[in-house]
């Protein structure tokens, strides 16, 4: 199940469910997260006769990171982790942020994919609304870093850094590669690679993510040419850790 290969000078540790004669799925997991937090989902879909390949980027889980990554680079590597193992006419899955990773794949048409599975993926970043609160936020914070010394002054930042999503960011302050590696994926607007997709998509939400609202997944809908959109009620983000049946039994039926 557990497996390792070297891949641009980097030991890539991955996850497989091997089924012989099956359509084989990559999974991509999200930012901050790792191919065990998609164990359930992978058995549910090997006892459904797939492949299941789930590997961790670099700096994920057991994974190094020795450099700085930007979203191209994590897209170049996972294509060569495809082309290693020999893996073809595949069913590419990106959860959050690594569904940008597999929007990139999918335009640069290096490896074969059948589908793409976007599964509440994360791809707009130059959005106004999110921007703005950003911005508001900021300005509140900023008069506060002249007293950064104080005992105090670290849990208030940290709050306002959660209050606009960026906890990822504080986690992410330690390591002198993964804090710039994901300044280079929030800043990777794509927008204009949705429009290219040319591959037979199946759009997953739920309509109380806050991560990545419902809207983002109707603009994918209403801009990628051969996309349909699944939206389930009552799930959040993390449907894959809270809710896998539900989530493999919403791909089963659509595919």
């Amino acid at each position: 199940m557990n497996k390792q290969i070297k891949i641009w000078n980097t030991n890539i540790n991955y996850k497989e469910f091997w089924e012989w004669n099956s359509d084989t799925i990559v999974i991509l997991h999200w930012w901050w997260g790792k191919s065990d937090s998609w164990l359930e989902v992978s058995k549910l879909l090997e006892g459904h006769d797939f492949h299941i390949v789930v590997p961790d980027l670099p700096w994920f889980w057991k994974t190094e990171i020795n450099r700085v990554f930007s979203l191209d680079d994590y897209a170049t590597i996972i294509e060569n982790f495809i082309k290693e193992l020999k893996l073809d006419n595949i069913i590419l899955w990106g959860h959050s942020n690594w569904g940008a990773i597999s929007i990139k794949i999918a335009n640069n048409w290096k490896i074969n994919i059948s589908r793409l599975v976007l599964n509440n993926s994360a791809w707009i970043r130059n959005d106004k609304k999110r921007s703005f609160k950003r911005k508001i936020i900021w300005q509140i914070i900023k008069p506060f870093k002249l007293i950064k010394k104080i005992p105090w002054w670290k849990k208030l930042r940290n709050l306002f850094y959660r209050a606009i999503w960026s906890h990822d960011y504080l986690n992410a302050e330690n390591n002198k590669y993964l804090k710039q590696t994901y300044l280079n994926m929030i800043s990777s607007d794509l927008k204009e690679d949705i429009k290219k997709v040319n591959i037979d998509t199946l759009l997953i939400r739920w309509v109380e993510d806050t991560y990545t609202p419902l809207s983002d997944g109707n603009y994918m809908r209403d801009n990628i040419k051969k996309s349909r959109i699944v939206t389930l009620a009552w799930e959040k983000h993390w449907i894959h850790l809270h809710s896998p049946k539900k989530l493999v039994d919403s791909f089963l039926d659509n595919i």
